[in-house]
Parts: structure tokens; sequence; C-alpha cells
């Protein structure tokens, strides 16, 4: 039924949480988790240490992004000159260009299952997970338009009046809104479930080299084409993101600055990550309370929610940029 895919870098103590989340939350029989992950550093060893944890658990698997020289997938985007240039300057001519791409293409043709979700490693599924009769009707009806979102639902600052309440589900128009929101950001690699045979079709199609321009130049080809027009989610939200560092440049998402060596390190010793959350969350991206890691059963705090990161809370906009107020 569903292929969940968690996109990885440096974050094996983080990926770990993530997936106690799913365990513990994913209330769907039919479910495989693949973590596409890559590492720097001694961070190869952090993920070691998880794929030997998990290594028994049949529905969970790791695959790992590998530098090439030319990854052949790009072959059905060089349609224009802009598309050509992406690829000399992210692939071809990169000398860190990896085979991501091809890979996750791969994943999603060879797979069984009828409908893809893709999950960061910062994300965590706090509240049960089912897809009932009344989501799969509306895939069913619609495979190639509709889409199921979990970070939103009418507990989320901003909630639109025009969306529709339907059964025990809510439903929009991705293109009912000019401005852009949650609502209105039809394309996202943060716990939304597509069909997955109709995404591969529009993923063969676009440049992209890691999960930042894989969903910037998927929503900017969606808005152009008008694809994924019918959303859909739970009444309320089912996932959040945390904020405790960035491993990315190409972003600025503001976060809490909690090092990524720092919780490899503790997890290749053994510890394990401990997350506290408000009870109630009205937001898609959050800063904890508290951070801590456990060994043995004793705590070591590593934050706790002060002033400079509440400045960061309200920082965040639509899909973790910047508010620009």
């Amino acid at each position: 039924m569903l292929l969940n895919i968690i996109f990885s870098y440096n974050r094996a103590m983080q990926v770990d949480y993530l997936l106690s989340t799913i365990l513990k939350k994913i209330k769907i029989d039919d479910y495989e988790t693949v973590i596409l992950y890559h590492t720097t550093g001694n961070h190869h060893l952090g993920y070691k240490k998880l794929i030997e944890k998990y290594k028994d658990y049949p529905k969970i698997s790791f695959v790992e992004r590998k530098e090439i020289w030319f990854d052949t997938s790009f072959f059905k985007t060089l349609t224009s000159r802009k598309n050509l240039k992406f690829f000399l300057e992210k692939n071809l001519k990169n000398k860190k260009g990896d085979n991501f791409k091809g890979l996750l293409q791969g994943l999603l043709r060879n797979t069984e299952h009828e409908l893809i979700m893709f999950n960061t490693d910062d994300g965590v599924f706090y509240n049960d997970v089912f897809l009932d009769e009344a989501i799969l009707s509306e895939f069913k009806k619609d495979p190639e338009n509709t889409s199921y979102r979990m970070y939103v639902g009418d507990n989320i600052e901003g909630f639109p009046d025009y969306i529709q309440k339907k059964n025990n589900l809510y439903q929009w128009d991705y293109y009912a809104d000019k401005k852009i929101t949650h609502w209105s950001y039809p394309f996202s690699v943060d716990g939304t479930i597509y069909n997955t045979k109709h995404l591969l079709k529009v993923l063969e199609k676009i440049p992209y080299h890691n999960p930042i321009t894989l969903e910037e130049n998927v929503f900017r080809y969606a808005l152009r084409h008008k694809l994924f027009r019918n959303g859909l989610s739970p009444l309320k939200t089912k996932l959040v993101g945390t904020t405790l560092n960035r491993v990315s440049v190409e972003t600025f998402n503001p976060t809490i600055n909690i090092s990524v060596d720092e919780l490899n390190e503790k997890f290749i010793q053994g510890y394990t990550l401990h997350l506290e959350l408000p009870e109630y969350i009205d937001v898609v991206n959050i800063v904890p309370f508290e951070v801590s890691v456990i060994k043995d059963g004793k705590k070591e705090l590593l934050y706790s929610l002060d002033e400079d990161g509440k400045k960061v809370q309200n920082s965040y906009g639509i899909e973790g940029t910047k508010n620009e107020s």
C-alpha cells in the first residue's frame, strides 16, 4: 500500500527518533520505510550503528547515495537550456554529484506499493496514522491529482476558511488561494502521500539533485501545470517538523543549532534522543521545550527552551521559510 522514503543527511540519531515514532504511530498493515541517506566525516559510523539496530525490522531498509560522474536519470529532463545548465552544474561537472535522482526514481519504479510518502529526518509523528476507506477512495477516483498531507489540520495557525470538511477529512483545491500557505503549496517532501506511478512520471521530467531541489523544482512544475489539485488532510495533524539543526547550505531555516556532530558522537556511544514537545501543537515546525539524550536510564539535557528559541519559533512561515515580517 504505502512506501515511506525518509531523506537523511548526517542525522543518524534524529532518524532513530523518527523511526521510533513511525513504529509507534503508523497504524497501516502494508507499509515499508526506506531511509535514503548520505554522510560526511564520522557520520557513517552513526548510520552503521543505525542499520545494525534495525536489521531485524523487515519493514525498514537503508539505501546510501553514492557519488557518480553521470546520473543517466537526467536524460529525460534535457528538454531546455535551463534544465541542461542544471544537469551540468549539479551532476556532470559537480565533483560531489551523486545518484540521488536515479536512486529515488528507481525506488518508485520498482516498488509494489501504490502510494508513496516522503519524509525528512527532522520530523516526528505524534498522532496515530490510518489510511481508511475515505482516503483510499479519493486516490482511486483521481490518483493523478490527489494527495494526503499529514502536517496540516484545523489545529494549525492560519487554517483557511475555504477548507471543506468531508467525513473525517478535510478537502480543498490547492489552487483556490493565490497566497502561499500550507494549503496552496501543492508538493512537499514532508508527510504527504501521492500516487506512486503518477508521481514517478512527474519526477522523471524534472531536474533535481537532492531533497531541497526536489521539493523546489517539483513545486514550481506543479504550479505551472496545476498538478495535485485535490488536497486532503486529517482533521488534526499527525506530524511536526523539529528545528534542532540545519544540515543544508541551500536553505536558511532558523534553528536552535544543536550540533549534528555532537548528536552523532552521542549516538555512537549508545545514547538515544528524547524531545519534549507541547501537548497542543499549532505550528508545522516546532522548537522543542527540551532536547536531551538518554543512556542507561540517565538523562543528559542538551537544550531547554529560551528566548532565542522563542525567536526561532516565531520566525517560521510556510514550508520552513522565514516570515517576511
